[in-house]
């Protein structure tokens, strides 16, 4: 889905498409709309993961995790599939974890492509999960959601974000989902939310690392019978 044909947009740079105007009218839209919106109207027939940041804006860290996370959460199992998304994943929620003003990602990654269509089919499958969290956003702020708190949240989103990139089954979608919860509850300020992302995070971790686990068991008992 992701096409690793270089684009000839320079990750530095703005694209040639005016991506201010395009998310203006739609910037305080909730954000499952906001990625409905990107999804069906953008005016490429493809579009990189350089023009998504700079689509997004200010909104870029909290945006990025989430649409790097959601496609994990569809649920089926693609093989391949979890580095794709998880590697960017990793680098945003790092460079939160640094205090970097806005996220940039490496020109090889700024570089490739995605089909409208299928960002389109990611966002619409990921609707309800989205749906479902946006009903209990509420501002409830306090010290992680400000810069202390981003900072904290990027360093537990990278560790999530390293088992994301693992291609075991069940390894990728409770991690993201706990990585999506805490970027709304960052980007709506709801510690509340925030805190429900962190024990799903937990929960996520200890079940990805039995899977991690069980996994080498058997790889180890297998290459024991060989050998």
């Amino acid at each position: 889905m992701l096409d690793t044909t270089r684009q000839s947009v320079p990750a530095t740079t703005a694209p040639p498409h005016r991506h201010d105007d395009f998310m203006a009218p739609s910037a305080h839209l909730p954000v499952s709309e906001l990625m409905l919106h990107l999804a069906r109207d953008w005016p490429a027939e493809r579009i990189t993961l350089g023009e998504l940041i700079h689509a997004f804006g200010t909104r870029g860290y909290g945006v990025l995790v989430i649409l790097f996370a959601i496609p994990n959460l569809i649920p089926i199992y693609i093989p391949g599939w979890s580095p794709i998304f998880g590697i960017p994943l990793f680098i945003v929620c790092m460079q939160m974890a640094l205090g970097l003003p806005e996220p940039r990602l490496p020109e090889v990654l700024t570089r490739r492509s995605l089909k409208k269509t299928d960002l389109l089919m990611i966002v619409e499958k990921s609707m309800p999960w989205l749906k479902r969290i946006e009903r209990h956003v509420r501002p409830r702020p306090s010290l992680l959601t400000g810069a202390i708190g981003a900072r904290l949240i990027g360093f537990y989103g990278a560790w999530l974000a390293f088992l994301v990139t693992i291609p075991l089954p069940l390894t990728n979608g409770p991690t993201s989902l706990a990585c999506a919860i805490m970027a709304f509850g960052l980007m709506e300020e709801d510690t509340r939310l925030i805190l429900a992302g962190a024990v799903v995070g937990v929960g996520a971790s200890v079940l990805a690392l039995s899977i991690i686990g069980g996994f080498g068991w058997i790889l180890a008992q297998g290459l024991g019978v060989i050998f």
